[in-house]
């Protein structure tokens, strides 16, 4: 199987929204809903991931730079680990 060929399941749908990959799910979800319109379920779950991605804030350019801050300082201390000098914290 390639990872295109993911299987159209409500327990796969979850598992992409636990792992934040939203978009995917709720695709995933009214795909579901479209086979079977009978099932309250997935109704519900879709409900519910669309209420998280629009109660979810952005984040700000702040966020943003302060995280790209943390990730190249870690990524200099990993290279200087590396090279034989000691990790700073």
């Amino acid at each position: 199987m390639t990872p295109k060929e993911v299987p159209c399941t409500a327990a796969m749908a979850h598992l992409l929204a636990e792992q934040g990959y939203w978009r995917k799910a709720a695709a995933m979800y009214r795909a579901l809903i479209a086979q079977h319109p009978e099932r309250g379920d997935l109704r519900s779950a879709l409900q519910h991931l669309e209420q998280r991605q629009a109660e979810r804030q952005a984040p700000t350019r702040r966020d943003v730079a302060l995280l790209l801050r943390e990730w190249s300082d870690e990524l200099r201390a990993n290279n200087k680990q590396r090279s034989g000098g000691k990790k700073t914290c």
